[in-house]
């Protein structure tokens, strides 16, 4: 590539980020796939529940409240021993005063799903970076 060409494509770049949502919505069906693959079932009510929605400036994951949970674990009231679980920032339903998911009159709690969840929202943003720039790279150098 010459540095004529470069300098052209560079020019470009702005352009072709105006029109990302065929490949936010591919993204999108692609990390609720994966969800999906790896959530926890029982009837499949939260495994069909999963969806996802990419618009150009936003993304939201949907899918029964009671996944949260799954993924997190709840911790018992916190004078019986185990601490409540601590939940990513973004994540909904969060409980209204408090950053983490306890019971409020337990004494047992309820372990992550895997023991660690099946999903983290920081590495569904990593890999969703990763990819859009992977797309945005293509786009503008070739």
């Amino acid at each position: 590539m010459t540095l004529d060409q470069m300098i052209n494509n560079i020019g470009q770049f702005g352009e072709s980020l105006n029109d990302l949502q065929p490949e936010l919505e591919q993204l999108m069906a692609d990390i609720v796939l994966e969800l999906k693959a790896d959530s926890p079932v029982d009837t499949g009510a939260l495994r069909s529940s999963i969806r996802g929605e990419a618009t150009s400036n936003s993304l939201t994951l949907f899918m029964n409240d009671y996944g949260m949970f799954q993924n997190y674990g709840v911790g018992p009231t916190s004078k019986y021993g185990v601490g409540p679980r601590t939940v990513e920032f973004g994540i909904n339903p969060r409980p209204s005063s408090e950053p983490f998911y306890m019971y409020k009159k337990r004494t047992f709690g309820l372990q992550p799903y895997r023991g660690t969840g099946w999903f983290s929202l920081q590495n569904i943003q990593d890999q969703f970076a990763e990819e859009l720039g992977t797309e945005i790279i293509a786009r503008t150098f070739n």
